[in-house]
């Protein structure tokens, strides 16, 4: 009888450490279970690259899916799981810096960091658009003109001249230990 009481316990502790070993592998897989507050690098790299994930997908007003975007809904999308939960809309996004000193507000383009949101005023007088900073002078945003797509910040025919300032997140920040 002890014999198969063993069995029966040897069998459960296999079994117990081969669904850890299943959800430790699942969760080092997804982005979600990669993110660490610390590793502001890999946060970047996640976000740039969740971002191009979706170039080409179309604009829809409200859309928050690969299935069509607006704006903020996209910002929305690509943060989800990677450190940020986004207000709804640009304004709200651009104001997050006022309501909390998690987040920080960059003026000059010159000191963005790759997955800072960038906004622009895109003809009400205050902030009308937001997109996210992939480095280079580039961002990737949805616009009803062209779903989304990569832009340059300096295009001295629409973004350059509309530029109001960006915000850093903190799934971005860089934290001194």
């Amino acid at each position: 009888m002890t014999g198969s009481r063993t069995d029966r316990s040897l069998t459960r502790f296999v079994a117990a450490l081969g669904v850890g070993l299943i959800a430790s592998t699942v969760l080092a897989a997804t982005p979600a279970g990669a993110h660490h507050l610390n590793n502001f690098r890999k946060e970047r790299r996640h976000i740039e690259s969740r971002a191009r994930s979706v170039i080409g997908t179309p604009y829809r007003y409200g859309g928050n899916s690969p299935n069509g975007f607006d704006c903020s809904g996209f910002t929305t999308w690509a943060y989800e799981g990677h450190g940020a939960s986004l207000p709804r809309q640009s304004t709200s996004q651009f104001n997050l810096p006022k309501y909390s000193d998690k987040y920080k507000r960059v003026w000059k383009r010159s000191k963005l960091e790759v997955g800072d949101l960038v906004f622009h005023d895109t003809g009400s007088g205050r902030v009308g658009h937001v997109g996210i900073y992939v480095g280079g002078g580039k961002f990737i945003s949805s616009t009803s003109s062209g779903g989304v797509r990569v832009r340059s910040l300096y295009d001295p025919y629409y973004w350059g001249p509309r530029w109001v300032g960006a915000t850093r997140l903190p799934a971005t920040m860089r934290y001194k230990s």
